[in-house]
């Protein structure tokens, strides 16, 4: 009987919101939202750990469990003997404070400048700073994904920055009084590969140089065969189409903008708006130290992540797929 009253009131609750308007059913989803609890961070990365199970020193499989501190186990590695917990040699490793990093990790959701962030979570500056690189480091630079289906592909420039450094390492004046640098030459600036295909894969290593060798090795492993290439006029991408069977399109700026009615770099080229707008604009600059974070971040960004993925993301693992 209790069962089919369950399924009844179910039933009765699933017609009125079908019935509702989208506004109605938005309050609703926000109600709901907030009657969640909050899971503790060492719950939500407890199974990560379990998975791996390991001693982060040695990587021997054979420990035990060794006490707690400060409410967290521990455990001694049989082999080497040294303790560690289930945040030891990972970005989160000696992070204080761990009952607000959900919160923070939330700022992190809306791209809040530090200070913002800082002033929500009531941290210090630099302690805001601290844990934005922390959470970012163990995606900085993967660009593992892979790219199929409609490919779309575009390089773009940002001028190099050693913002935050007391001493400059280039003898050059700093760019607030030195005036904009020369965007008709390369010099001076730092090139970046963003690809993203249909599926919202998405990779965009930074390239040590802007030439064919650069291009081909950040990118042609990423690509699956067959797929289609659609990029801007450069011969790179004839020569790495050619060599993974992919039907390349030619976007001629000025000449062709679409093929087809479906193939364009306008996905790619939006996106690449979006991310110098940001970094640009709302952060001021970044220094190109740590632009490969401000990258994942983006990354992490566009594929939606929450606050609990983008923790999950900032313990070691990858949390987004493009869906």
């Amino acid at each position: 009987m209790k069962a089919k009253l369950f399924v009844s009131k179910l039933n009765q609750i699933t017609k009125a919101l079908i019935s509702m308007t989208p506004a109605q059913r938005e309050v609703v989803h926000q109600s709901i939202q907030a009657l969640d609890t909050d899971i503790p961070i060492d719950e939500l990365i407890q199974p990560l750990f379990d998975a791996k199970s390991q001693c982060p020193h040695c990587y021997s499989s054979k420990f035990n469990k060794w006490g707690k501190a400060g409410g967290i186990q521990r455990y001694r590695c049989i082999n080497c003997s040294k303790t560690f917990n289930n945040k030891t040699k990972t970005p989160l490793a000696r992070l204080h404070k761990s009952h607000i990093w959900e919160e923070y990790a939330h700022c992190m959701e809306l791209r809040l400048t530090l200070r913002q962030a800082a002033k929500i979570c009531e941290i210090n500056l630099k302690t805001a700073f601290l844990w934005r690189h922390r959470f970012l480091q163990a995606q900085a630079g993967k660009n593992d994904d892979k790219l199929s289906g409609i490919i779309e592909v575009d390089e773009f420039f940002l001028a190099y920055s050693e913002k935050g450094d007391k001493k400059l390492t280039l003898p050059q004046q700093a760019r607030k009084r030195g005036g904009d640098i020369d965007k008709r030459t390369k010099e001076g600036q730092v090139a970046i590969l963003l690809s993203i295909d249909r599926s919202k894969h998405m990779i965009a290593p930074i390239l040590s140089a802007d030439t064919f060798s650069e291009i081909a090795i950040n990118f042609t492993e990423n690509i699956e065969e067959n797929s289609v290439l659609c990029s801007d006029g450069s011969w790179a991408y004839v020569k790495i189409a050619k060599q993974k069977h992919c039907d390349h399109k030619r976007l001629i700026n000025n000449k062709i903008r679409v093929m087809d009615n479906i193939y364009h770099i306008q996905t790619v080229n939006g996106a690449i708006a979006n991310f110098k707008a940001w970094v640009n604009g709302r952060m001021k600059g970044v220094a190109t130290k740590y632009l490969s974070n401000y990258l994942a971040w983006f990354k992490e960004s566009s594929a939606k992540l929450d606050k609990q993925q983008i923790l999950l993301s900032a313990y070691g693992r990858q949390q987004y797929d493009g869906t």
